[in-house]
């Protein structure tokens, strides 16, 4: 059995997490199917990731998740990595869709090209081409 890791972010605004996530080069793969969706599963090449909007009047139904709300926005320790085949077209495809860069992109000192972006609601995206 293969093994993977799908990150579950949870959000503020489902909407706008989804177009700032879309503007990094994720597409939708699937969605709550609400008319309001309260999720949605996107995709960037083979790396699958789950948005979800903190719980709300959007979502009464997770009341038993209101510890995720008193988290939400003061981002944490964590940096997610994102391997990518071309760094620089992503970094060109995130800043023209007016995604600003917290670490310009840069080729580090153990080989390779990387930029860090934070997403709208405060977690750390390091994009990472390998030499």
């Amino acid at each position: 059995m293969a093994h993977s890791i799908e990150p579950h972010l949870w959000v503020r605004d489902l909407a706008r997490a989804k177009a700032w996530y879309e503007g990094l080069g994720f597409s939708e793969i699937q969605r709550n199917p609400l008319d309001d969706p309260t999720w949605f599963q996107l995709g960037l090449g083979d790396v699958a990731l789950m948005i979800t909007v903190a719980p709300s009047e959007v979502a009464p139904n997770q009341q038993y998740l209101e510890r995720v709300s008193s988290r939400m926005g003061v981002g944490g320790p964590v940096s997610l990595y994102l391997h990518v085949d071309d760094a620089d077209a992503l970094y060109e495809k995130a800043t023209s869709a007016g995604v600003s860069p917290i670490e310009d992109i840069w080729d580090p000192w153990w080989g390779g090209r990387q930029f860090t972006v934070e997403d709208p609601d405060g977690n750390w995206w390091t994009i990472y081409q390998q030499a």
